[in-house]
């Protein structure tokens, strides 16, 4: 079935926790699906191809980004433009033709973290359980996610991927929660994309998917 929204998943989250997302949107009217991730290794490509497959399957008129997925955004959208809202996503923020999908700062994390057969753990299981925890709705949500996410290869941030000249002059909008990606947001309007804030986490889609999907449509009728 044709849908207006398509949503796109970190790939460190993975599908189940933008389910709630969905289902809000939908209830305000918008048909809304989550991009799947491939089966098999992950890399940039691999899931970059993925996505435009399902983007032009989908029939979406608007694209919905969060987190890690931001840094697919700007070649995706070359391949399929439309519009994006961007919602709490890290971004290129540097004027060159490709990017890497993490900051520099993250290589000591990572380095940090054990491997299994070349893999990295699921993202929840990379902090703390108190200082993750509370992010969830649920102790049942936390176990979902965890269980659910992808173990991505540790050269999936250290692999570029294109960045097409002057991506962000094509329309797009930005949602934040909170001021963790205070440089994005800065970014997003020097580019004089709308923009708006929602006090919250990183997961704020999953802890308040209603809230979420309102400020998403906002910002969307301000794109249209």
């Amino acid at each position: 079935m044709p849908s207006d929204a398509l949503v796109l998943p970190s790939p460190l989250l993975g599908p189940a926790a933008y389910l709630p997302l969905a289902a809000a949107l939908d209830e305000h009217g918008v048909r809304a699906r989550v991009a799947e991730l491939p089966d098999g290794p992950l890399s940039p490509a691999v899931v970059l191809s993925a996505f435009v497959d399902q983007l032009h399957a989908s029939g979406a008129t608007t694209l919905v980004a969060h987190s890690n997925a931001g840094y697919l955004v700007p070649a995706l959208c070359a391949e399929v433009p439309v519009p994006v809202v961007l919602v709490d996503a890290a971004l290129p923020l540097e004027r060159a033709s490709t990017t890497l999908l993490a900051p520099p700062q993250f290589g000591e994390l990572l380095a940090g973290l054990p491997q299994e057969d070349g893999l990295l753990p699921p993202w929840p299981l990379w902090w703390d359980p108190a200082d993750i925890g509370p992010m969830f709705p649920s102790v049942d949500w936390q176990r979902r996610v965890t269980a659910a996410a992808p173990r991505l290869p540790a050269a999936y941030f250290t692999t570029p991927v294109q960045v097409p000249a002057r991506w962000e002059e094509r329309p797009a909008a930005y949602l934040g929660f909170g001021g963790t990606y205070a440089a994005e947001l800065t970014f997003a309007r020097a580019a004089g994309w709308p923009v708006h804030v929602l006090d919250g986490h990183h997961l704020h889609l999953l802890a308040e998917p209603v809230a979420t999907a309102q400020a998403v449509l906002a910002l969307r009728e301000r794109l249209a």
